[in-house]
């Protein structure tokens, strides 16, 4: 009796061992969602302040070329940003709030100085041309996995050897896009490129330039971005002219008031950015 209850002790105690020394099977679809929000975490995480320049291109018409700086505060959550275009002259001092929501859309606020006055921007405007551009208030919009599944067996990979995820906006948000295919890279979480689709067709296109991408602090931000439009042919180039990460935004900049009365050079005053890492093209 003894001996076997030995036996079946040391049985037991081999069968462990083997469970902990044999590696558990990774679960596909967790790897994609880690992936995901890694990708996301790359574009939207810390604080900074961006200037773009957004050059908007269609058949027919005459280029539109718009700079704007960019404050994001993403240290705290739910998150802020605030818009401020610098040229061309007819739309400098335009400003755009965005106020994240956890349990909603964000919302958002425009300020136009040539009327002097702000507007809320509606749930079914997101969808709209963002200041004559390819890029949708939507697109200027962070990005949180929370707020998306991927496909279940959606995963590929292309021949640049990102992964392709197959990615849906859960029912709890609403996106002006019914399905967006990204290819991300594993090793730096970067997005080569998305198409997004609206009623079974692809709408739009976003491709990033790989040989623009810097390291910023511990990530890596693609400093060319371009936006397509199928059916009007157009396209909009996103230029990253400086990025600058900040210690810790003041959550005093992200309200209407300021949206109003304050300047981009005010909030970059306000800053610190004379303090902080800077990169530039």
């Amino acid at each position: 009796m003894i001996a076997t209850g030995v036996g079946h002790r040391t049985a037991w105690t081999f069968a462990l061992v083997l469970a902990i020394a044999e590696p558990a099977v990774a679960d596909p679809a967790t790897e994609q969602r880690a992936l995901l929000e890694r990708a996301f975490a790359n574009l939207y995480a810390d604080d900074y302040i961006q200037t773009l320049e957004l050059a908007a291109e269609s058949p027919g018409m005459r280029p539109v070329v718009r700079t704007l700086q960019i404050l994001r505060k993403q240290s705290v959550q739910p998150g802020k940003a605030l818009v401020r275009f610098l040229e061309p002259p007819d739309v400098r001092r335009t400003s755009v709030l965005i106020l994240e929501n956890q349990a909603a859309n964000d919302d958002l606020w425009v300020y136009l100085p040539a009327m002097r006055m702000t507007r809320r921007i509606s749930s079914s405007q997101r969808a709209d041309s963002f200041f004559g551009t390819d890029l949708s208030y939507e697109d200027v919009e962070p990005k949180h996995v929370e707020d998306y599944d991927v496909a279940p067996g959606g995963a590929a990979e292309d021949a640049e050897g990102c992964v392709v995820l197959d990615i849906h906006a859960r029912p709890t948000f609403t996106s002006t896009y019914e399905r967006m295919l990204s290819c991300i890279e594993p090793d730096r979480a970067l997005i080569r490129w998305t198409d997004f689709y609206r009623k079974g067709e692809r709408v739009k296109r976003l491709r990033m330039d790989p040989g623009q991408v810097k390291p910023i602090g511990q990530r890596f931000i693609p400093f060319l971005i371009t936006m397509e439009t199928l059916r009007t042919r157009s396209r909009t180039d996103v230029r990253t002219l400086t990025y600058e990460l900040v210690g810790n935004l003041d959550e005093k900049l992200f309200n209407t008031w300021n949206l109003e009365s304050g300047d981009a050079e005010k909030d970059r005053s306000r800053s610190g950015v004379g303090q902080v890492q800077s990169s530039t093209r």
